[in-house]
């Protein structure tokens, strides 16, 4: 899979979920809205050199290689399902770092990635905020057969 369909692969799956509202602006960008303020947007961008993308304000970089494509459509799978899920720390109203956790079976959070911006002043609380979305059934994940959404 290259640049040029991995955005109608996943809008090919994606589309047979009618609750899920998406913009496909072109075959390099496509949006995921989230359902309600609890959730985040989804944002997938290609290019020739790499895709990217976005939980929110968290994201991440791969290349087209077999791994990292299926590594990738394993990220937007959990982002969907609420398998993952953002942890947003804020200090005056500002947020600057997120936490991303992944859900593992008995259902205990793990932190799986860490980014963030400097924020000087260490001495004020930091108020921490959970984004999570369900736009698809968690059940997706653990079936064995061709119903799974990404494959």
């Amino acid at each position: 899979m290259n640049e040029t369909n991995i955005i109608d692969f996943v809008v090919d799956k994606i589309v047979k979920y009618p609750n899920i509202k998406f913009n496909k602006k072109s075959n390099s960008e496509l949006k995921i809205f989230c359902h309600d303020k609890n959730g985040f947007n989804i944002y997938l961008q290609t290019n020739h050199r790499e895709s990217t993308l976005y939980f929110g304000a968290f994201h991440w970089h791969f290349d087209f290689t077999e791994y990292e494509t299926n590594e990738m459509l394993n990220q937007l799978l959990f982002g969907l399902t609420g398998i993952a899920r953002l942890k947003e720390f804020s200090k005056n109203g500002k947020a600057y770092k997120w936490k991303l956790e992944v859900q593992d079976k008995d259902g205990n959070w793990l932190d799986n990635g860490t980014m963030g911006t400097i924020k000087l002043n260490f001495w004020t609380k930091a108020n921490i905020k959970y984004f999570q979305n369900n736009l698809i059934p968690k059940d997706i994940l653990y079936l064995d057969n061709e119903e799974k959404i990404i494959q």
